[in-house]
This record gives structure tokens, sequence and C-alpha cells, in this order.
């Protein structure tokens, strides 16, 4: 079960990712049926629930370091992997590099909202990319920009 980045990975991050590029993270994310704060008498809203407090707090932290969240979805099916019901959720964010997403994570009023996030996660991942090519933006804003002319 992993639910928040180690200090060992953040400094890895910090020290060998910081290259001042674009990147995307991919979020996974497996709830727990019913929230598991340390305060016991939290526990009486779903993990999804939780999870809610967490990310209206985690979204104004991506906009104030100039990122953006790109796509939300629940999960329909793992078609390659051990456990078809493992995820419940992913999303997908954009930063403007990696010091804007460490910076982030050191924000004051964004530090608390951490219990929501362990209170909801029974496990989860963050897979962090490389941001897409110019020449495929390009190309998918021209995809788009055709498909709608095509479509009307």
């Amino acid at each position: 079960m992993f639910i928040i980045p180690t200090e060992e990975t953040i400094e890895y991050a910090r020290k060998n990712h910081n290259d001042g590029k674009p990147l995307v993270q991919i979020n996974l994310f497996s709830y727990n049926r019913k929230a598991k704060y340390k305060d016991a008498s939290l526990n009486n809203i779903s993990g999804r629930d939780a999870y809610k407090k967490y990310s209206d707090i985690a979204t104004k932290a991506v906009n104030k370091v100039g990122g953006k969240i790109l796509w939300w979805s629940k999960i329909r099916l793992t078609m390659i992997g051990p456990d078809k019901d493992q995820w419940d959720e992913v999303g997908v964010v954009w930063y403007p590099n990696m010091k804007k997403f460490l910076e982030m994570t050191e924000i004051d009023w964004y530090k608390p909202s951490f219990i929501h996030r362990e209170a909801a996660l029974a496990d989860t991942r963050l897979i962090t990319c490389y941001d897409m090519s110019r020449s495929m933006k390009i190309k998918l804003r021209l995809a788009s920009w055709f498909g709608k002319i095509i479509f009307r």
C-alpha cells in the first residue's frame, strides 16, 4: 500500500528530475469503503467523500502553482493487471515543472488537507511523465479543429 511519497522519493525527484520542463502526473486511486481517520469519530463518510475534502483544497494548490487538472474519471475496468477492480478513479494533472509541483507540497494551507487524503485512500500511484511534445499538441489541436468542422 502506498499513500504518500517518501522523503527519499521527493529528494530523488528534486535532484534528478528538476529540469524545468513541464510534466504530467497520472494518479491512480483506490478508496477505502469507509474513511479511516486517526480520530475514529470522523469515520462516518466514505473514502471517496474524504478524498473530495482533500481534492477541493488540492485543486486550489495545483492552480496556485500554475498547474491544471487535465482529466478525471471513474475507472471502468483494468484490462491488464493483477486485479481488475483495484483502482476506482484516475486523474491526470499537468504542472509547469517539478519545482512547481514540489513547491505545491510545501504550501502551508495545503498541508493540513493530507489527513483527508490519508483517510480516503486504500492505495494509490502517482506516475510522473514527460509532457506531450509540441508537435503532438499541434496535431491534436488540428484534429480537434477539423473534427468540429466535419462533425457539425
